[in-house]
């Protein structure tokens, strides 16, 4: 929609003024944060960070781009317009653009399971019209604008993923998107550490509803223990229409059989069969984990609120795959020994922890690994929740296991049943020491909170591989 504006326009809705009357002679294309990725004919909003000032990087721009400032950059190449606060601006000019697309506007959020979601339903909506979502997990205060500036003015659906660290972050971005409908994939422990219980995270998540209109749909996971506080959240919103997903027997959506299929041969990794109303039908993913079946629920609850054809919504899925850092499998070669790396690096609560640890547990691979990494921001439960992964760990049978960080370290002495378990202080620590301790692995996960480091053991197992294919060429 940015094509549309010309930069009068732009300067009315950010409230600013072209620096010394330098108007642009030209339209602009997108929006951008980082001087870097500025191409022609697009805009630059100078923002402030903690350690870095988007002032500074002005004068590396050239014409035909332009920048949205708080104070102007007498030596800049570029039109500057001059604004009391970029960010501000910034939200501004994304919320004129929600208002005035004619899209159909999808909000994703959750504890977890939100990108992956957002992947199926843009994935999805786009056999049935254009289709615009947020790259990757651009879905706080600065990638949700971003996500509605970079839309197209022709568009039939806009997807948004919608997401939070602290309390108070979720009504201000479901008030800028104004969605027609919004899914809450589930309520975990994610930022438990900031909310303190499960109860606040569900109060906090089902604050999606403050920007949505009341004749909306929610969509919400029946089998979640905190169902009933996003049930009663939207009946106080007014929200026109509540849709649950899950295996729930009162479910709008209901999953009623998986079958998990390991075939090498097949892409197809799980069969799944779920009921709407008094019609059945059958989808096939590619992606093995119980999670995605039920999140694939919430895709189709979705469409079926919008009076998609449920049939091609289902087919449009089948080869969805797990997406790298979520579960991805990718087959390695290590000490010459052939192995499945399950690439579920990308973050960690202790219910997407025991999610994988009970999907590798499933898989048909004899020596399975365990390499894990400390769960973050769970504040006073930390040792609780870690020491939770106890039993099911235990039960999973690992041939061996790496715990990385403090909190993990703790519950060596519980898994004493497992003959091999090695623990390491911190990542570099551990990174010497995997080469050898992965001998034989047939499948090894990899799972743990991003700022302990599990991506870097990830980065390093891949390496180990190139290493081998290197020295073999």
């Amino acid at each position: 929609m940015m094509e549309l504006l010309s930069p009068w326009d732009l300067a009315l809705i950010c409230g600013g003024h072209w620096h010394l009357d330098q108007v642009p002679s030209t339209k602009f294309t997108n929006a951008k944060i980082n001087s870097l990725e500025i191409n022609n004919n697009e805009l630059f909003f100078a923002l402030k960070g903690h350690n870095l000032d988007g002032h500074d990087f002005i004068t590396m721009l050239k014409p035909p781009a332009a920048a949205i400032v708080e104070r102007p950059v007498n030596i800049a190449q570029v039109p500057q317009l001059i604004v009391a606060s970029p960010l501000d601006a910034m939200h501004r000019l994304a919320g004129t653009f929600a208002q005035e697309t004619n899209a159909i506007k999808i909000a994703v959020t959750g504890s977890v399971g939100k990108t992956g979601t957002k992947e199926m339903l843009a994935t999805c909506l786009s056999q049935f019209g254009d289709t615009h979502a947020n790259r990757g997990n651009y879905n706080n205060y600065l990638g949700v604008p971003l996500t509605l500036l970079s839309m197209p003015s022709l568009l039939s659906y806009l997807v948004t993923e919608i997401g939070m660290n602290h309390e108070g972050e979720i009504a201000p971005l479901s008030q800028l998107v104004r969605p027609n409908i919004a899914i809450i994939t589930k309520i975990a422990e994610s930022h438990i550490g900031h909310l303190h219980s499960l109860q606040a995270v569900a109060h906090e998540k089902a604050k999606i509803c403050a920007g949505m209109s009341l004749d909306g749909c929610i969509i919400l996971p029946r089998d979640d223990y905190q169902y009933s506080i996003l049930e009663k959240a939207a009946i106080n919103a007014k929200i026109g229409t509540i849709i649950s997903f899950g295996k729930n027997s009162t479910s709008t959506v209901r999953l009623l059989s998986r079958i998990v299929d390991d075939a090498h041969d097949s892409q197809i990794k799980q069969h799944i069969s779920f009921r709407i109303g008094k019609n059945t039908y059958q989808l096939g993913i590619a992606m093995r984990a119980e999670h995605w079946a039920i999140n694939a629920l919430s895709v189709i609850a979705a469409c079926h609120f919008m009076g998609l054809d449920i049939e091609k919504a289902c087919a449009s899925l089948q080869n969805q795959t797990e997406l790298d850092g979520r579960g991805a499998a990718i087959p390695l070669t290590i000490n010459s020994h052939a192995t499945v790396l399950i690439d579920d690096a990308y973050n960690a609560s202790p219910s997407s922890m025991r999610a994988a640890i009970l999907d590798v547990a499933s898989r048909p691979e004899v020596n399975k690994m365990f390499i894990l990494t400390d769960m973050l921001e769970l504040g006073e439960f930390s040792d609780e929740m870690h020491a939770e992964l106890v039993p099911d760990i235990i039960q999973a049978h690992p041939s061996s296991i790496i715990l990385v960080g403090p909190a993990l370290k703790k519950i060596k002495k519980a898994l004493e049943p497992i003959t091999a378990v090695h623990t390491f202080e911190n990542v570099e620590e551990a990174k010497p020491a995997i080469e050898s301790l992965i001998y034989e692995a047939d499948v090894i996960l990899v799972k743990g909170s991003h700022g302990s480091g599990a991506y870097l053991l990830m980065q390093h197992l891949k390496s180990l591989s190139d290493k081998e294919i290197a020295n073999a060429i």
